[in-house]
Formats: structure tokens, C-alpha cells, sequence
């Protein structure tokens, strides 16, 4: 989703040394990003007045930066404070009420308007432009060996259906409506490939222990490899933005579930993506999500 705006800073500032800074989980993901030269990582969930933190701060100011932009109208709190505490001249952020950490803040446009969109336009207030189109390619060898741990035992032919289990912010879907997805894809011929983590692990064996080699399980460790695995999907049906943000950068039919307006995290015009929204995910029904899914599907062979 930001890659756009790596991309037009890196134009604008041939020269630089540019960072990037994310969670550890996204570094390896994050370092194969060709418009920055270097990947700090932080850890975002640890209080700020942890030691970790503190030890951030301090790393951050020994880098010696010159400019921090911290993207997102919404960026979390702990990432305005590092920027805060970044020792960088110039502090560039959207305009937050609770706290001051910018020398420069920029006032959002909208609360919906697509984040991508906004970033680039906060870059265009301070003269930064150019072309901001980017297409993904992972690196190849390392995705393939990823795929083949995966995808290409001798049951594996035939469609994927990747399914995430994460919830992002919301409560995402039950348990009821994953296991009528799972048994739906299945009907069609296809295997569920299950995105978890540690949270989901007692869901995910009921589920193997359920539908057996039709099911998939891949604990998400990092988004490198999740990366891998989208490519070797026909499909994909998300709750949570990080793996659906991934998919849509590698053309992969996506069906994106929300409980909130989508605009502001997907271009709803692309082409191979469906979305379903809705004041209460627990009430979407099987025939919503595969009738989107399908269209999906349609459309990107269009």
C-alpha cells in the first residue's frame, strides 16, 4: 500500500539514504522493496516506556535522519511517537489531536478517502511527484522453494483458495461461517490454503483434523513467504488488510470482507477484486462470499 510512495520519494531524492520502518514480522517482506536501502524494525505492540522502546528511540537518533515521514492519517501512536523521538530536522506527519509529534503536520482530506491515494498527496504538498505505478515481483528462488514445501505434494493438484484467519480490527468471521467457506471450496475441487497465527492454532487443527489433505495449514511467520504462497493461490478471501494489500499488489482475485466504508483501504474500481461490507461480519452468509468470490474469479480472466 505504500510502496507507491517509496517509490516517488526515491524520484524525488535520487541520492538519499531512505529507511523504512516496520514490524519485525514485515522486515523481510519489506527489505525486498527496491526504492529504500535499509529496513528498521520496531516493535509495536511493546508500551512506550518499555526499554525496547526507549532502545528504538535511541537507534533511530543514531541514524542521524535528516527527514522522518510518518505515513497514514491513522498511524498508530507508537509510530508517531518514534518519529517524535526520531532526533530527524524535519518531523512531516498527518494532523493528530492528541499529540504533537510533527514539525509540519498535514490535515487529511478525507477519513475514507483511500490511504494510498493520501500519502501521495501529502508528498505532492512538499514538492514530492512522479510516478508512483508499482507491480510486485518477489524474489523468484526463494518463492519457489516456499510453493513447493506448500503447494506441490503429489495431492496437489488443482486449484488453491487461500483463506485468512486473522481478524485485523474487528471481530472478523465465526467459526461456523470458516467452516461453511472451507467445505463450500472443497465442494468446488479446490484446497483451503489457512493463513494463521499462534491465536488460531486450536481453530486450524479442528479444521485439518475436519477436511484432512483439502486443507492447508501455514502458521504466517513473516509476509515474505506469505507472499510466496498468495502467488500460488487462484484466490484469495480476507478479513484482515495485510494479506488482502498483498494479494491486490500480485494480481491475485481477492474478496475482501469489511465492517468499516472499504474505500479508504481498496481502490474499489480494480480490476479482480470484490468487496463485501457490511455492519456486522458475523451476519455475511456462504452465498455472498462465493458469489463475490466468482466474480472475482470472472473478472480477472477478463
Amino acid at each position: 500500500m505504500g510502496a507507491p510512495a517509496y517509490k516517488v520519494v526515491r524520484q524525488s531524492y535520487p541520492n538519499a539514504h531512505i529507511q523504512l520502518l516496520v514490524d519485525a514480522e514485515k522486515a523481510s517482506f519489506a527489505s525486498q522493496i527496491p526504492f529504500v536501502d535499509g529496513v528498521l524494525t520496531a516493535a509495536l505492540d511493546k508500551s512506550l516506556w518499555s526499554p525496547a522502546k526507549k532502545e528504538e528511540a535511541r537507534a533511530l537518533v543514531g541514524e542521524g535522519f535528516d527527514l522522518a515521514l510518518c505515513l497514514g492519517p491513522d498511524c498508530s501512536f507508537r509510530l508517531a511517537h518514534l518519529c517524535q523521538e526520531s532526533g530527524a530536522s524535519l518531523r512531516v506527519g498527518f494532523q493528530r489531536q492528541e499529540l504533537e509529534p510533527f514539525n509540519i503536520e498535514i490535515a487529511p482530506t478525507s477519513t475514507t478517502g483511500y490511504e494510498g491515494e493520501q500519502c501521495l498527496k501529502m508528498l505532492g504538498l512538499l514538492g514530492m511527484t512522479g510516478d508512483g505505478e508499482v507491480r510486485w515481483k518477489l524474489i523468484e528462488k526463494r518463492a519457489q522453494q516456499i510453493r513447493a514445501r506448500y503447494l506441490d505434494d503429489e495431492k496437489g493438484a488443482g486449484r488453491v483458495v487461500g483463506i485468512d484467519l486473522g481478524n485485523g480490527e474487528g471481530k472478523g468471521l465465526g467459526n461456523r461461517q470458516l467452516e461453511d467457506i472451507i467445505g463450500r471450496v472443497v465442494e468446488l475441487g479446490a484446497r483451503a490454503l489457512l493463513f494463521f497465527t499462534l491465536a488460531e492454532r486450536k481453530q486450524v487443527n479442528y479444521l485439518k483434523e475436519t477436511y484432512g489433505n483439502r486443507v492447508i495449514l501455514f502458521e504466517q511467520a513473516d509476509l515474505s513467504s506469505a507472499a510466496a504462497l498468495l502467488q500460488g493461490c487462484n484466490a484469495l478471501i480476507a478479513c484482515n488488510t495485510d494479506l488482502l494489500h498483498l494479494a491486490i499488489s500480485l494480481r491475485i482475485p481477492s474478496v475482501g470482507l469489511f465492517d468499516e466504508p472499504p474505500g479508504r483501504w481498496v481502490v474499489l474500481e480494480e480490476k479482480g477484486i470484490r468487496v463485501i461490507e457490511t455492519q456486522d461480519l458475523r451476519a455475511v452468509s456462504i452465498g455472498q462470499v462465493v458469489q463475490a468470490l466468482e466474480a472475482a474469479l470472472v473478472e480477472e480472466k477478463e
